[in-house]
């Protein structure tokens, strides 16, 4: 009877080590692909910032000399595509809607002419308008198994989370934007302010990825835009930069 029981508890610790695993790769996973949803949504929640659409955006590239576009288009077979071809480029662009992660997909393909360019550029874009928290580990395990795996090259990612307060922000807009900077521990970089609209851009050592402006390293961009009196705020947070329209 011991014995049996010391092989159901081997066979637990067995399993929990291997669960842990699994979710500490899945974790890591998306902390190398720089995909800070999950960050920005939490801090919209605690500033009472409704989610209104989340979006990622990762761009590939590798070499004219590989034969791997065919490989990827028919790699995504359940993409609606269409083709372009002008003086420049090759253009595939294929769209999907995935009704089981409710989702919409965009992926392109741009092959240029070898002597516009030695790269082919392949552009992935995932926009998601309602929030789940608790379903988002398998949003991440889709990307990284379903998505980024099967695309060549090193990619590099932009993050964006659009929202909206139920009124206009109490205090001047700059000031909220200051403060919603402050809460992912960054430092503001370039700014600019007008009645309705503030954008500024910051610095934060919490995360790798950053891009280079005349006035120093960028990861993080916050807007701000009202539509006047009485008027709910609309609030983006993208990174490195913003992405989508705001």
């Amino acid at each position: 009877m011991a014995v049996k029981n010391l092989y159901f508890v081997f066979i637990f610790i067995f399993l929990f080590g291997f669960l842990l695993s699994v979710w500490h790769t899945e974790r890591t996973n998306a902390e190398r692909h720089d995909i800070h949803v999950e960050e920005i949504v939490e801090q919209f929640h605690q500033q009472n910032i409704d989610v209104a659409e989340w979006s990622i955006f990762a761009k590939f590239s590798f070499s004219q000399k590989s034969k791997k576009v065919k490989r990827i288009y028919t790699q995504f077979r359940q993409f609606n595509w269409s083709y372009l071809e002008n003086g420049n480029f090759e253009k595939w662009t294929g769209t999907y809607y995935n009704s089981d992660k409710q989702i919409t997909e965009t992926l392109q393909i741009i092959k240029p002419h070898a002597k516009a360019s030695p790269k082919i550029q392949v552009i992935y874009e995932a926009t998601g308008k309602r929030w789940n928290g608790r379903a988002w580990m398998k949003m991440e395990r889709y990307f990284n198994r379903h998505i980024f795996d099967k695309i060549p090259g090193n990619p590099t990612f932009f993050t964006c989370v659009k929202g909206y307060t139920d009124d206009k922000m109490k205090g001047v807009l700059f000031f909220e934007a200051n403060n919603l900077l402050k809460r992912f521990h960054a430092k503001p970089v370039e700014s600019l302010n007008e009645q309705r609209f503030v954008s500024i851009s910051g610095f934060t050592n919490d995360w790798d990825h950053s891009i280079k402006t005349k006035n120093g390293k960028m990861n993080i961009q916050i807007s701000l835009r009202s539509a006047g009196m009485g008027e709910r705020t609309t609030v983006t947070v993208g990174t490195p930069i913003i992405t989508t329209e705001y």
